[in-house]
């Protein structure tokens, strides 16, 4: 699941799905191959490069199947989807975030009878993922990465400051004093608050538990227990002074102010890091959320491959996910940054090319008090409402009690 992903540009790759990628008999190549359409979220020209070598390797591995990628920004990607698989021209292949396993799974094959015919071993696989990828009882997608959110940090900030480098397990009070510090030496805010759901549910449910999506998937907007941790969050703008304002609705604002160097801490996942090594001019850390009271867990999150209900081929289908999920496409992966694999095996690879002091040791203790986010049929929604209301709260225009109940009344009942 990665970074660009969720901050995309207008990166114009072609609509979802060709003609006579849907239902129907199998298209084949000129050369007798069966032709596949591979559906999948790109941030940017780096992104797309990175999934063609995916199809091209794995149609060179399989030998009668070539795999053409489709591209869509992670922006439009559900919605997208979500009209082709009820109108039953969606491609083969189909990517699948954890978060909206449930708003697609209807027009999606269930696995569970190919995974067993095949003897594939799950038991290989981030068991989060395999539930975050599975709704009624059912799994939709193969995952290829997974990641419990953290807290990225610009080491060169923190020792301008003066102050320690946060260490796993920090609190909330750790947290704020060490921003208040870092905000005073640099003139800016040590900290950008996120509207991207994953992101705020996360610090919300680290700081006392608060949660919209509760354990059985279903959708709490106006859980007081979220809004309480909510205003804390939008505290940290008022109140403490240590946030800037939020310009608007944009998801991409507070990973952008963190890459440019303005801030010096971002909430970010796995799948992020080395990507944003590769980019800053500073170095970077990472480390756990900070643990309020009542808090201290974090959400885990990925995203997977699956395959559409109207796919003429599922068998071969089935051997492409297996590959694309195989341990040589994942720790390659792994060894660029695209992921951090969901194949637990392969993840010393990513670990390894991180590059960073104390990684390994951030990513256990973030992992072992991670959770898995249900999906709900509505998520995607609840995202965009996100999006469009929590600059609201954040900015002091409404309480985060008020916000979420706006929130509330905009998802079905």
């Amino acid at each position: 699941m990665r970074k660009e992903a969720f901050v995309a540009g207008a990166l114009a790759l072609g609509l979802l799905g060709l003609a006579g990628c849907g239902g129907g008999s199998s298209p084949t190549t000129a050369d007798g191959k069966t032709a596949m359409t591979w559906a999948m979220w790109v941030g940017g020209t780096e992104d797309q490069n990175g999934w063609q070598k995916v199809a091209d390797e794995v149609s060179a591995k399989l030998g009668d199947v070539k795999i053409t990628l489709q591209g869509s920004t992670f922006s439009d990607y559900f919605t997208k989807m979500s009209t082709q698989l009820s109108s039953n021209t969606a491609p083969c292949l189909v990517a699948v975030q954890s978060l909206r396993t449930a708003q697609l799974k209807d027009g999606m094959l269930p696995l569970d009878d190919l995974v067993k015919q095949d003897g594939m071993d799950l038991g290989a696989f981030d068991q989060s993922m395999i539930k975050g990828l599975s709704a009624d009882g059912k799994l939709y997608a193969l995952p290829y990465d997974v990641g419990p959110l953290m807290m990225f940090y610009n080491k060169d900030k923190f020792a301008a400051a003066g102050v320690s480098e946060p260490k796993a397990g920090w609190t909330a009070d750790e947290f704020v004093a060490t921003a208040k510090k870092i905000t005073a030496s640099s003139g800016k805010p040590a900290f950008a608050t996120p509207i991207w759901d994953l992101s705020v549910e996360s610090q919300v449910l680290a700081y006392n538990g608060g949660r919209v999506t509760q354990e059985d998937g279903s959708l709490d907007a106006a859980n007081s227990t979220f809004a309480d941790g909510l205003q804390w969050v939008a505290d940290l703008t008022g109140r403490e002074k240590i946030a800037p304002q939020l310009p608007g609705s944009d998801s991409s604002f507070a990973s952008n102010q963190f890459l440019s160097g303005t801030t010096a801490m971002s909430i970010d996942g796995p799948w992020s890091l080395i990507d944003t090594k590769s980019k800053a001019k500073f170095k970077v850390g990472v480390t756990t959320l900070p643990a309020g009271p009542g808090g201290g867990k974090t959400f885990s999150a990925g995203s997977g491959w699956g395959i559409s209900k109207q796919c003429p081929t599922p068998d071969k289908a089935f051997a492409a996910l297996k590959e694309m999920t195989g341990d040589k496409v994942l720790s390659e992966l792994g060894a660029a940054g695209r992921a951090l694999p969901a194949r637990t095996a392969d993840q010393k690879v990513w670990i390894d090319n991180a590059g960073i002091p104390g990684v390994e040791e951030a990513l256990k203790a973030a992992s072992a008090n991670a959770v898995p986010m249900p999906s709900n049929t509505n998520s995607d929604q609840l995202g965009t409402l996100f999006s469009q209301y929590l600059p609201k709260a954040l900015n002091g225009q409404q309480s985060a009690a008020s916000v979420m109940k706006d929130v509330a009344a905009q998802l079905p009942h």
